[in-house]
């Protein structure tokens, strides 16, 4: 433990999405061993709070933006509740939307020094469009992320090459495959009968199938599925982010789309083959430390043609995702598996 004394507190902000979200954790570890005498308050999501676990120097302030803190009262008491708990001098925005525009400016006028996220819109933009496409791998999150840092004057410099997460060796006993079929938009999903083929190949020894997802219909198929496939492992109880994290810490790799389970994959540690429709790791939302060549996309002239994947096939027939077979997604688990 540091006994550096505490100098600087800095206020961090980034609600929302849970994959973005999990992608400010390598950022705010590396800031943090980066600069001894800061602390972190980290204000995000109160269901999110199990991603912050164990970081030396940081506190969570987590708020329910669908009950007590939602819409713009709901700023103010944000406002309020960090003001009287915390004395920090500095404020990272790394969202840029509108509920924290306005606890910047809340906080500016308090005498707060704030920096925000660059987002890169226009060179997104530029990634996605229908016509003449300026295809070229963009800043990564965690690189914008890091910019905010910079810019109020820290030195941050994230590991380059410390190391590609690699698989477990698949000659052990058991081998834990786990699968994430889902994403926040249908479109960035794979075929749920390919997916289901795919998962069918591994029905059998050594392997051990354990199957992540989310409540309701997602779940209901899920469990489903637990009980079809004979090496599928019923999903355990869990009660917090933390509980999910230490399960997926278990597994030899994860079979993903380009969604949070990715990201979460990352935070453990597991290596992650990702499946990619209508979005594209250039636009800078690949997995931390994963292996690019560990992402499997069809080269399409209209990919990508999202950036978040919520937007509709131009094409009309889902090829991004469609023209994915489950034995270029099988060879690709084995070669991992087998170093």
């Amino acid at each position: 433990m540091s006994n550096s004394p505490i100098r600087q507190k800095i206020l961090v902000m980034r609600f929302s999405a849970l994959g973005d979200v999990a992608l400010t954790i390598p950022v705010l570890k590396t800031f943090l061993a980066n600069n001894k005498e800061v602390s972190v308050v980290m204000a995000s999501e109160k269901q999110l709070a199990g991603l912050f676990e164990g970081i030396e120097r940081l506190e969570f302030e987590g708020f329910d933006l669908k009950a007590e803190y939602k819409g713009f009262l709901g700023i103010f008491r944000i406002f309020n509740t960090l003001r009287k708990k915390h004395d920090f001098s500095l404020v990272a925005d790394l969202h840029g939307v509108i509920r924290t525009h306005v606890l910047r400016f809340l906080f500016e006028a308090g005498r707060r020094k704030t920096e925000v996220i660059n987002k890169g819109r226009i060179e997104k933009y530029a990634l996605v469009r229908k016509e003449n496409k300026i295809f070229r791998p963009l800043p990564h999150a965690t690189e914008r992320y890091a910019d905010v840092f910079r810019r109020l004057g820290f030195t941050i410099n994230l590991p380059q090459a410390d190391g590609i997460l690699h698989g477990s060796d698949a000659q052990k006993s058991v081998v834990k495959i786990g699968f994430a079929p889902f994403a926040k938009h249908a479109a960035k999903m794979y075929p749920l009968d390919k997916f289901k083929e795919l998962v069918q190949y591994f029905d059998k020894a050594p392997y051990e199938m354990y199957f992540f997802g989310g409540k309701g219909a997602e779940r209901l198929l899920l469990a489903d599925w637990e009980e079809k496939f004979t090496r599928a492992v019923p999903f355990p109880a869990v009660h917090s982010m933390a509980d999910e994290l230490r399960l997926m810490k278990q597994m030899a790799v994860m079979v993903t789309m380009d969604s949070a389970n990715m990201h979460l994959a990352s935070l453990v540690n597991v290596p992650v083959v990702s499946l990619w429709g209508p979005t594209h790791p250039y636009a800078g939302f690949y997995g931390h430390r994963q292996d690019p060549l560990n992402a499997i996309q069809v080269h399409l002239s209209c990919r990508p043609c999202s950036v978040f994947g919520n937007s509709t096939c131009w094409r009309g027939d889902h090829a991004c995702m469609e023209q994915i077979t489950p034995s270029m997604v099988e060879e690709k688990l084995l070669k991992l598996l087998e170093g």
